[in-house]
Order: C-alpha cells, then structure tokens, then sequence
C-alpha cells in the first residue's frame, strides 16, 4: 500500500513522502496512529494544506526531544539484579525495568518502543542503550547492572 507520511519515521521516510509499505503495516500501525494518509489524490491536497502545520509540530518535537537528550546523556542507570557465581543473571534484564529506573528519576515520557537493545542483557556489567527520541534525536545512556548483594 502506498502512503503519505504525516511525520518523520526513522528508516521510512520524511513528513510528506510517499513510501510503499505493506498493507498490515499501513492498516495497523501507520494509519491507526495517525502517521499517515493513503496515497490518493484528496489526500495529497489534504496534505499540503497541513504540510506547513506538520512541519512546525514535527520541530517543535524535535527541539523537546534535544533538550531530554542533554539530560539523560549524561545519565547512568545502576540496576540490581540477582546472579550466579560467574555474573549470568537469573534470566536477562528487561526493558520495563530500565523504563521503571528512568521513570524513578524523572524521565517520564520514554516507552518501551522507543528503547533498542541490540542484544538480551545477561550479565553482570556495563551496557550502552539508545533510546530513539525523535525520528531525528537518538540519546544513549548507560546502563549498570549489578550483583544484587545477599545479606544473611
């Protein structure tokens, strides 16, 4: 199915292209969110009477999204986590987990999509994560899993 895009998405395309994406995709994701129009002749017009509003909203994000970057760039996530003798975690870190730091220290508009974790985190150790902002704005932080000290 071919679409208009209503606002930058990473490895897609700019506000205003026309992308051929798959029908389940564009039905489910894109236009159910609002991402997009179906290429057509009425929405074509449709959006370049909105093309200028979409391009302010679409700075507008971006100039919040940089600001957030500054801040949780410099930040550390130290989470606890119970482990074996060698540092193999007891199943792997998850994403809720890392969001529930993040929320804990004021950093309250981050969603598990926008979190990518190239790999399962396993062990004991530092860990870089990027965190997608904006289509346009990635940050990264660094992520600290500990052992989780017993006490008896």
């Amino acid at each position: 199915m071919e679409v208009i895009l209503l606002e930058n998405i990473k490895n897609l395309g700019k506000i205003g292209s026309k992308v051929k994406v798959a029908n389940g995709y564009a039905r489910n994701f894109l236009l159910k969110q609002k991402k997009a129009l179906v290429a057509s002749k009425e929405n074509l017009e449709i959006f370049e009477k909105k093309k200028d509003e979409l391009n302010k909203i679409n700075q507008n994000q971006k100039e919040a999204a940089l600001k957030i970057k500054k801040a949780i760039d410099k930040f550390e996530v130290k989470i606890q986590k119970n482990s074996m003798e060698g540092g193999a975690l007891y199943g792997s870190l998850s994403i809720k987990e890392i969001i529930q730091n993040l929320e804990n220290n004021n950093f309250k508009n981050i969603s598990a999509s926008m979190i990518e974790i190239k790999e399962a985190i396993k062990k004991i150790g530092d860990y870089n994560v990027k965190i997608n902002l904006h289509a346009e704005v990635q940050a990264s932080i660094k992520v600290k899993v500990v052992s989780l000290e017993k006490t008896i």
